[in-house]
């Protein structure tokens, strides 16, 4: 009866250590995506902000050819005058 007991009391340990095991595994696993979490946030409000300056780059970039487009127009109808 004694050995039955040992081994079950041997038994139980083993089992206790492996999932402690599995317990620390895990909250390491989740404490390293919650610390990631504040970084990813941060990045993703980082490329919509350049998304915004990437538009309005855009923009202006079309507002600029527009305007050069318009001086060479008039800059070649000038040089016919002539």
């Amino acid at each position: 009866m004694s050995t039955e007991n040992n081994t079950f009391e041997k038994l139980k340990d083993v089992a206790t250590f492996v999932i402690a095991i599995i317990t620390c595994i895990a909250g390491v696993i989740f404490w390293v995506q919650s610390a990631n979490d504040d970084k990813i946030s941060r990045l993703e409000s980082e490329i919509s902000q350049i998304r915004v300056d990437v538009k309005d780059l855009e923009k202006n970039t079309s507002e600029i050819l527009r305007v050069v487009g318009r001086l060479e127009g008039r800059m070649g109808r000038a040089g016919n005058r002539n």
